[in-house]
């Protein structure tokens, strides 16, 4: 009996021996000095076209002027008409419409960084977008998803990427008629 339980006792301990170095992360991290060397190389005023559309579904408007700024974090400026148009409430349309515009910030999560920094892929952290309350509209939040992202070219000075609100909370309840978006950018370097 005690052979048998100083056998079980080895091999359980070399299963745990062979369990922990199968564990062992492997995956190349990206480096401080990769990340800060993206930053800079990804530094710049881009200029492209934005596409509007349903998540899943057809596009709705092109923005064949669109900027975006990519510092430590990125910047674009938002138009709200293509929201306001698809809600029912007419009240948060029409102050969406009087806003007209706001500026979007996401910071950057760098997923894979490959050839010395030429390719970049990355996701966007987005900030919620609050507007403010009004006489006709209690305070409207954009909220966008944290799950997209997109990459830079360095070779080509070409950056792309998508953002996604997902939902808006009037008042800080959720708006039933807005559908999720997804705004594509693709634009190169000034």
């Amino acid at each position: 009996m005690k052979k048998i339980l100083s056998g079980l006792k080895v091999l359980g301990i070399f299963s745990l021996v062979i369990l922990f170095s199968a564990c062992n992360d492997n995956d190349e991290k990206i480096s401080g000095k990769q990340i800060r060397q993206a930053l800079f190389d990804m530094k710049g005023t881009y200029h492209g076209n934005l596409e509007v559309s349903f998540y899943h579904g057809s596009e709705i408007v092109k923005i064949d002027s669109a900027k975006v700024i990519s510092r430590d974090s990125l910047s674009l400026v938002m138009p709200l008409g293509t929201i306001a148009d698809i809600i029912s409430d007419e009240h948060v349309a029409a102050t969406l419409h009087y806003v007209e515009e706001v500026t979007f910030k996401a910071g950057y999560e760098f997923l894979q960084i490959d050839n010395d920094g030429y390719s970049v892929n990355f996701v966007l952290h987005p900030e919620n977008i609050v507007i403010p309350a009004n006489e006709n509209t209690p305070d409207i939040t954009i909220v966008f998803s944290d799950n997209f992202g997109g990459n830079f070219e360095k070779a080509f000075n070409f950056i792309m990427f998508n953002v996604s609100p997902i939902e808006i909370r009037v008042g800080g309840v959720k708006l039933d008629s807005f559908k999720q978006l997804v705004y594509h950018f693709r634009g190169e370097y000034e």
